[in-house]
């Protein structure tokens, strides 16, 4: 029993690597890694040639545990990932994984064995991900995820020795605006006309419970019943596949008995599912001219519906724990990202605020203040409100002395309250002094 590692040169100069295994029961098979880099390249060699010795070690562990499942990989590396791909694509029924299906076909010619997966095969095909124009960086992250999470899939199942996503990182997120709705804003669809009063109920029960589109279109009549006299919807998620069992808000409620009301006119033979709609891409069609009618300021797309639900639970005062529960998010993290568009919200009142007219020598002052100029200012006003009692003091005695002054010239004296008498009137030397300022 033994696994070697083998060095095939190449007509290009660069080198091929293969691993060698031999089992004195089970024979002997040649695997291609895939892996080939220019011996002169110092640093690409060594790392291919560690990922390679990874490969070994793991490849010599389940040659101790199991020797005839390593043996039976040999047929299954000789078959197609795309075409293993799109199995799982079809039976997941993902939109983004036939859209990466598409992606990865055309990149492989159609046929990619899974011999020739590796870790330099990920990079570069992460890297045409970011080629394609028609992809944003957070769909092209998106579609490695989802390149990623089928390798997995394959290393369970023995296509491949070993999971290499770990050595392959993710495509960095970037920010996106969210949209969401306003309660005046729902209320203008609620208003505005629809082509499909199916697809617009859908939408609008959306915006009450938070369902996902793939949960929405599941979604049968069996799974709402009422638990201690309220209505509630129990449903395994499509894309957690954990169980939910959620309370329906009373606006969800009349949405439900409209689309029930309607259901025969979509399927006259009968139905289980509660909406009954098209397929996406006319479903988005039909959102795009509903706003437009609705006089919205964006495109409207279906998940719009559950960050409308989310911003609106959070502007009523619901906190981000149980709005993570209603959400179905399996940790708090995923659900911050809507306290910061109500954070964000809340900037937006402020600045809606008006601003009043100021005097326009005042005005010049109030341009382009910096935060440094703020803090300056508010020194600056310390100080002088530290200086105010030294000043006060200061005015107070000179007002006293010349009070005194007055008094001395007119040679008035002092009563027994140790005030002046003038004119009939009792003075302090300061009140005297203003007196005959006449202030």
């Amino acid at each position: 029993m033994g696994v070697k590692i083998r060095e095939r040169p190449l007509s290009s100069g660069e080198i091929a690597f293969y691993i060698d295994t031999y089992h004195k029961y089970f024979g002997r098979f040649s695997r291609k890694t895939g892996l080939q880099v220019n011996p002169k390249n110092r640093k690409e060699y060594r790392d291919a040639l560690s990922e390679v010795q990874d490969q070994v070690r793991q490849i010599e562990k389940e040659l101790q545990r199991d020797p005839a499942a390593v043996f039976d990989r040999k047929a299954k590396a000789a078959s197609d990932f795309v075409e293993y791909f799109k199995g799982f694509s079809d039976k997941h029924n993902y939109s983004r994984y036939q859209n990466v299906y598409k992606v990865l076909r055309d990149y492989s010619g159609g046929v990619l064995p899974f011999a020739d997966l590796n870790s330099m095969w990920l990079e570069k095909f992460k890297s045409h991900l970011l080629t394609i124009k028609t992809l944003s960086s957070n769909t092209a992250g998106n579609y490695l995820v989802g390149v990623k999470t089928v390798i997995k899939k394959a290393f369970r199942e023995g296509y491949i020795p070993n999971d290499f996503t770990v050595k392959v990182s993710g495509i960095k997120k970037t920010d996106v605006q969210r949209h969401f709705l306003t309660v005046e804003q729902i209320s203008d669809l609620y208003e505005a006309g629809c082509k499909n009063e199916m697809v617009k109920l859908a939408f609008l029960f959306a915006c009450f419970s938070g369902l996902r589109l793939s949960d929405i279109e599941n979604l049968q009549w069996d799974q709402i019943n009422l638990i201690n006299g309220a209505p509630y919807y129990r449903f395994q998620q499509k894309k957690t596949s954990r169980y939910e069992n959620l309370p329906i808000p009373e606006q969800a409620v009349k949405i439900l008995e409209r689309a029930k009301s309607i259901h025969a006119e979509y399927v006259p033979s009968g139905s289980s599912n509660v909406f009954i709609l098209p397929g996406r891409s006319r479903m988005c069609i039909i959102l795009e001219n509903w706003s437009i009618r609705a006089g919205l300021p964006f495109r409207l797309y279906f998940h719009v519906s559950r960050h409308t639900f989310a911003t609106m639970n959070l502007t009523f005062g619901c906190d981000l724990y149980t709005l993570s529960k209603l959400l179905g998010h399996r940790g708090i993290k995923t659900t911050q990202i809507y306290g910061q568009i109500i954070d964000q919200k809340k900037l937006d009142a402020v600045r809606a605020l008006p601003v009043l007219s100021v005097p326009e020598d005042l005005s010049k002052k109030l341009v382009s203040v910096s935060p440094a100029d703020v803090y300056n200012q508010i020194e600056i006003v310390k100080s002088e409100a530290e200086d105010v009692p030294k000043r006060k003091n200061a005015v107070s005695r000179a007002l006293e002395a010349e009070g005194e002054r007055v008094a001395k010239t007119l040679k008035l004296r002092k009563n027994d309250k140790g005030l002046y008498v003038f004119d009939g009137h009792e003075y302090s030397a300061t009140e005297l002094a203003l007196e005959i300022s006449g202030e």
